[in-house]
């Protein structure tokens, strides 16, 4: 049966040319947005021209796969071993470039007719525990032999529109890339280069590659669903010039939804979703936590914690990030732990942690930490000095500490 997905087609067609044309009422955009969050995309060729264009290799066919209700999902790891979803493997060599054969990312899903381009396995071990890739099946080959493979856990997206807010020149005055003060902390910018060849302040993603909500989107749908934008043009998505038989699979036709398989309206639409999305309820705090935290708080700022998550606002909301990049050590290297680029991280920021320790939500990048403490536990690097405070403190003043973090919001 066609009539469904073909009614849905009709539908975006519809909206992408009411936002072209200007007609779309306060509001409607974001509503628009969340549909659109929501839809799984098709591959092509299909009658649902609106909908195609998946992959050919991709990770999800839709926002809300990995981002369940814009929440971050809670990986089901059994033995087995394969990637959970929400999960994704990253490529890169030592200066941060991608494999010359699998790009930035290794995608365990492919069109029909098509190989994935490996059987993505996830092996856990230690106390705390570590997460590592284990790549077979590899349909193009091997990569290259300095290429290291790391995992990431989608974020929640939750109260994005503060980050998205956030003036540049705050960002910009926290940076102290040599140290000047010398605190141990030396922050730095992210620059990245845009569309029209000019730098710009990255502050998305966990190594801040993202300009805006809009440009994350795109990465998402690039990355992720092999879908092209124009700010991702591609069609083929993140497949390298050596992948021939996933260069040779067909690709969505441009309609009059736009000339890419995604349109502009479609990542400007979602972007003012994203930017209006909160918890739908949250978990009250417990009787203990709802006390007067302004111990906590003085043994935050004793502690030094607030030298890379800093008290940022953006919409009336603080972020508690730099949205900097720093050296958090070799624990959380994505890659060779004696190469800097591979041990830096955007601090991530800490909106609605105290939601995320009431749920118990994994932490860290790739989600292995379970508890505040693995996730402080794996933090180094410029993070050392104040690892070294938590680790001296009392029990009594961690509890603290974790009723004054309960209170992020």
């Amino acid at each position: 049966m066609t009539t469904r997905p073909r009614s849905i087609a009709a539908a975006v067609l519809v909206a992408a040319a009411t936002l072209a044309s200007g007609a779309v009422e306060a509001g409607e955009d974001a509503a628009i947005g969340r549909a659109l969050f929501r839809r799984a995309w098709v591959p092509a060729p299909s009658a649902t021209r609106a909908d195609d264009g998946l992959g050919p290799h991709f990770d999800a066919r839709a926002c809300a796969a990995c981002h369940p209700a814009g929440d971050r999902p809670a990986p089901a790891l059994d033995r087995s071993g394969e990637l959970p979803r929400g999960m994704i493997a990253r490529a890169a060599r030592p200066d941060g470039s991608p494999d010359p054969t699998y790009g930035h990312q290794l995608q365990a899903e492919a069109v029909t007719g098509l190989a994935p381009e490996a059987r993505i396995r996830l092996v856990v071990s230690g106390s705390p525990r570590r997460f590592a890739v284990v790549a077979s099946a590899l349909a193009d080959g091997p990569p290259a032999p300095d290429t290291v493979f790391s995992l990431r856990l989608a974020p929640a997206l939750f109260g994005v529109g503060a980050i998205e807010a956030v003036p540049e020149a705050a960002i910009r005055a926290l940076a102290d890339p040599d140290d000047r003060d010398g605190d141990g902390i030396s922050g730095r910018v992210s620059e990245v280069v845009d569309r029209q060849g000019d730098p710009r302040l990255g502050r998305w993603g966990f190594r801040a590659t993202g300009i805006d909500l809009a440009d994350q989107v795109a990465a998402a749908f690039s990355g992720d669903m092999g879908l092209s934008t124009a700010r991702r043009p591609g069609p083929h998505g993140d497949c390298t010039e050596s992948q021939t038989a996933c260069r040779a699979a067909p690709a969505g036709s441009p309609d009059s939804a736009g000339e890419h398989e995604i349109d502009e309206a479609i990542v400007a639409r979602i972007a003012a979703f994203l930017e209006t999305l909160e918890r739908p309820e949250a978990v009250a705090p417990s009787p203990r936590r709802a006390k007067d935290t302004a111990r906590g708080a003085a043994i935050w700022a004793n502690l030094g914690c607030a030298g890379c998550h800093a008290p940022l606002e953006g919409a009336g909301r603080t972020i508690w990030s730099d949205l900097l990049l720093h050296d958090m050590g070799p624990g959380l290297a994505a890659g060779d732990p004696a190469h800097p680029l591979a041990r830096e991280w955007r601090t991530a920021p800490l909106l609605g942690l105290g939601d995320r320790l009431a749920r118990r939500t994994p932490l860290l990048h790739d989600g292995r930490a379970r508890t505040l403490e693995e996730a402080v536990s794996w933090h180094g690097g410029e993070a050392s000095a104040a690892v070294r405070r938590w680790r001296a403190a009392s029990p009594a003043d961690r509890r603290a500490l974790t009723d004054h973090l309960s209170t992020f919001r």
